[in-house]
C-alpha cells in the first residue's frame, strides 16, 4: 500500500533499501524483488492519479497529464463541466478509469478520474465524453457515471464508492468496479512466491497460480493451472495468470476448427456406429490445450450424445437379411458387453502404471492391424459391390438400376417405437440382462471404494465374478433357445459350445486394449465384429449400442465427481448431436440409392486412421515432454494407489 510513496525514491535507492532490510533470502524474495521491480513502473506513473480531484485544480491536473501522454492540450467544440458521479454504480474503486477510445476496454494505462471530481469535456453522440486526457463514458452496465454539473442543479453528489486514500493501489482491471474484495487482493498478490507442494498448491497458491519447483508462480502451459483453468497472458501485469475457462468469453479460432472438425469426425462416426474418442480427445488436447482429466469426460459427453442418437435410430429397425430379427444384435451384446467391461476395467489399471513409450508402441501396431483389416475388407466388399450392380445392369438392361436411385430419396428417419416393443418383447431376456449388467456397474462406479484399500480390491473381484455370472447366463439363455438355425447363417455369429466361451475372452481382450491404449472399447469392436463374420449394417448397430453402454457409464460417473464443463459439453455435444443425425440419414440415402454398405466398413477404417494418427501425435508429443524433463520412463505402480 505504499507503493505511490515508494515510487517517489530514487530506483537505485529503493532496491537496495529493499534486498537488505524487506525481502526475505531465497526465491521468495527473488521473485519479490522481480514483482517489485515490474510494478515499479507502473505505480511511479500513477503518483498524480491517487490524489483527489477538486474544482479548479482537476483542469489544471488533466493538462499535466495530457501534457506527458503526448495529446493536445485543447480540445475542439462546445465544452462542459460534469461531475464524476458513483452514486449509482457505488463501485470500490478509486475513480473512473480513462480510455485512450470510445470502447470500455481500452482503458487509458491506469489514469483515471477521481469519484466526486470534476471533469472537463465534449460530450459526444455515442455517449462518451472527451477530454484532454481521453474518453470517459457516461453509463456503466447502464448507471449513470457523468453527470452534466448543469443538470445536477447544484446539488451535492455524494461518493459512496471505495474512497481515495493515501497508498489506495491503482489496479487497471478494477478502475470501475474496485477489488471484489480482501481475498481478491489476496488472490492478485499475497500467493507469488509462497513455498508450496503438489499437496498445498491449492491453499498457498491460488487458483491464479502453480507450484513450480516448491515455489508458487506463473503458468506456462493451460495442464499447468488447476481442472476447468487455462493458462493466459495479461499484458498489463506482463504475468500468465490461470484463469476459469469460458468458452464465450474466451473463444477463438482454435474453438471454430475444434467445433468443424469434431463435426466432421461425428458424421464419421454415425457411419461406422463408433463413439469417435479416438479423434475427440486428441483434437481437444492439441487444439484447445486440454488436459487430460479435462479432455476424457468432455469427449464421453459427445460420445453418449452420438451414441443416444444412434440407438434411437436403431432400436425399430429389422436386421437386413433377417426380418424377425433386430438390427442390434442383443444376443451378441448380452454375451460379449460382461467381458467388454471387465477387460476396460483392468486395461485402465495397466495404464495407469505403464510408461508413456509403451503405451504409444502398443497403440500404434493395435490401431496399424484394425486399419489394415477394416480397410482390406472394405475394399474387397466394394468391388463385390460394383461387380455385383454391374451385372444386375447388364441383366436389367440398366432399367432396374435407374428405377432404384429414381425411387431413392432422403427419409427422415426416426425412432419407430411400436417395431423396437414388438422386438423387445421377443427379446426379453437378452435385454434383461444386458440392463442388469449396466446397473451393477453404474452400483460399482458410483460407490467406489477408495483406491488400494481392501474394499477396492474386493470390489475388483466381485466385478469380474459378475461379470462371468452374466456371461454364463447369457451362454443359459442361448442354449435354451436353442443356438441353431438362422443364428449360424450367414451375416450373423454362430453361437456353438466352443464360442461361447471363445467370443467373450475375445471381446475382453478387446476391452483391455481400449482402456489400455485410452480409446475405448468400441473402435476394437467393431472390426472385430466384422472379422467374426457380422454383416456391416448389424455391426454398426451392434457396435453403437456397446459404445452407449460404455459412454454412459463414464458419463454419469464423471457427473458425479463434478468433472464435467457444462458450456463445453452443451456445446459440443449440441453439434455432435446433429451431425450424428445427418451422418445416419446420409448413410441411409447412400445404402439405399447405391446399395454399397461396404461405406460402413470404410468409415470405420476412417475413423480407425484418424484416431491413429491424431492418438500418435499426441503420445508422441508427451514422450518428448517426458525425456526433456527426465521423467521415469519405466514401470511406475506406485501411480496405481493415488
Amino acid at each position: 500500500f505504499g507503493m505511490p510513496f515508494v515510487s517517489l525514491l530514487p530506483r537505485k535507492l529503493l532496491l537496495l533499501t529493499c534486498s537488505c532490510f524487506a525481502l526475505p533470502g531465497g526465491p521468495r524474495g527473488a521473485l519479490a524483488l522481480d514483482a517489485l521491480g515490474k510494478h515499479f513502473s507502473q505505480y511511479s506513473q500513477h503518483e498524480f492519479s491517487s490524489v483527489e480531484h477538486r474544482g479548479a485544480n482537476n483542469v489544471s491536473l488533466d493538462n499535466h497529464l495530457n501534457t506527458s501522454r503526448g495529446r493536445p492540450a485543447m480540445l475542439r467544440g462546445s465544452q462542459e463541466e460534469f461531475i464524476v458521479d458513483n452514486s449509482q454504480l457505488e463501485a470500490r474503486s478509486p475513480g473512473l478509469a480513462y480510455r485512450s477510445s470510445p470502447t470500455l476496454a481500452d482503458k487509458s494505462g491506469g489514469v483515471y478520474a477521481t469519484w466526486g471530481s470534476k471533469v472537463l469535456g465534449t460530450r459526444r453522440d455515442d455517449g462518451w465524453v472527451e477530454t484532454a486526457v481521453g474518453f470517459l463514458p457516461t453509463t456503466i452496465n447502464g448507471k449513470s457515471v457523468l453527470v452534466s454539473r448543469s443538470a445536477a442543479h447544484g446539488g451535492i453528489i455524494r461518493e459512496q464508492g471505495g474512497r481515495t486514500w493515501w497508498g489506495f493501489p491503482s489496479y487497471t482491471k478494477y478502475l470501475d468496479t474496485g477489488l471484489e474484495s480482501w481475498e481478491e487482493l489476496t488472490r492478485l498478490h499475497g500467493h507469488f512466491g509462497n513455498m508450496c507442494t503438489a499437496e498445498t498448491m491449492l491453499d498457498k497458491c491460488g487458483t491464479s497460480l502453480v507450484c513450480k519447483d516448491g515455489v508458487c508462480g506463473e503458468c506456462t502451459v493451460s495442464r499447468d493451472c488447476n481442472e476447468k483453468f487455462r493458462c493466459q497472458y495479461f499484458p498489463t501485469s506482463g504475468r500468465h495468470m490461470c484463469v476459469r475457462r469460458d468458452l464465450s468469453e474466451q473463444w477463438s479460432w482454435r474453438e471454430g476448427v475444434c467445433t468443424v472438425l469434431i463435426i466432421i469426425t461425428a458424421m464419421l462416426s454415425a457411419a461406422a456406429g463408433m463413439g469417435g474418442g479416438g479423434v475427440y480427445v486428441p483434437l481437444l488436447l492439441l487444439l484447445l490445450d486440454f488436459s487430460t482429466k479435462e479432455a476424457v469426460p468432455l469427449s464421453q459427453a459427445m460420445i453418449v450424445g452420438g451414441a443416444t442418437v444412434n440407438i434411437i435410430m436403431f432400436c425399430g429397425e429389422r436386421h437386413p437379411k433377417y426380418q424377425r430379427k433386430p438390427k442390434i444384435d442383443y444376443d451378441v451384446v448380452m454375451m460379449l458387453n460382461p467381458g467388454l467391461a471387465a477387460g476396460v476395467t483392468l486395461g485402465v489399471m495397466l495404464n495407469v502404471i505403464t510408461p508413456q513409450w509403451i503405451i504409444v508402441l502398443v497403440l500404434i501396431l493395435t490401431l496399424v492391424l484394425a486399419l489394415q483389416k477394416s480397410l482390406t475388407k472394405g475394399l474387397q466388399q466394394f468391388k463385390r459391390e460394383s461387380k455385383a450392380l454391374a451385372e444386375q445392369s447388364v441383366q436389367g438392361g440398366g432399367g432396374a438400376s435407374t428405377q432404384q436411385t429414381k425411387a431413392a430419396e432422403v427419409k427422415i428417419r426416426l425412432a419407430d417405437l411400436g417395431s423396437f416393443a414388438s422386438l423387445a418383447q421377443d427379446n426379453a431376456r437378452p435385454l434383461t440382462l444386458i440392463v442388469g449388467c449396466w446397473l451393477v456397474f453404474l452400483g460399482a462406479n458410483v460407490f467406489k471404494a477408495p483406491q488400494c484399500s481392501t474394499m477396492y480390491w474386493l470390489q475388483l473381484v466381485g466385478l469380474v465374478a459378475i461379470c462371468v455370472a452374466f456371461t454364463t447366463a447369457g451362454a443359459q439363455t442361448l442354449r435354451i433357445q436353442g443356438g441353431g438355425g438362422v443364428d449360424s447363417a450367414e451375416g450373423m455369429l454362430a453361437w456353438t459350445p466352443e464360442t461361447l466361451w471363445l467370443y467373450p475372452l475375445l471381446s475382453t481382450a478387446a476391452g483391455f486394449l481400449g482402456g489400455f491404449l485410452g480409446i475405448g472399447g468400441g473402435i476394437i469392436m467393431g472390426p472385430l465384429l466384422l472379422e467374426l463374420g457380422m454383416v456391416a449394417e448389424a455391426s454398426q448397430a451392434t457396435t453403437a449400442m456397446f459404445v452407449f453402454l460404455s459412454s454412459s457409464l463414464a458419463t454419469i460417473q464423471f457427473m458425479f465427481l463434478g468433472r464435467a464443463m457444462p458450456e463445453y459439453a452443451l456445446w459440443f455435444t449440441a453439434w455432435v448431436l446433429v451431425a450424428t443425425f445427418v451422418g445416419q440419414t446420409l448413410v441411409d440415402y447412400v445404402l439405399q440409392r447405391w446399395k454399397r454398405s461396404s461405406l460402413i466398413v470404410l468409415s470405420i477404417a476412417g475413423i480407425i486412421g484418424g484416431s491413429l494418427v491424431m492418438m500418435t501425435a499426441v503420445g508422441a508429443k508427451d514422450i518428448i515432454h517426458d525425456i526433456i524433463r527426465g521423467a521415469d520412463m519405466g514401470f511406475s505402480p506406485m501411480n496405481l494407489c493415488k
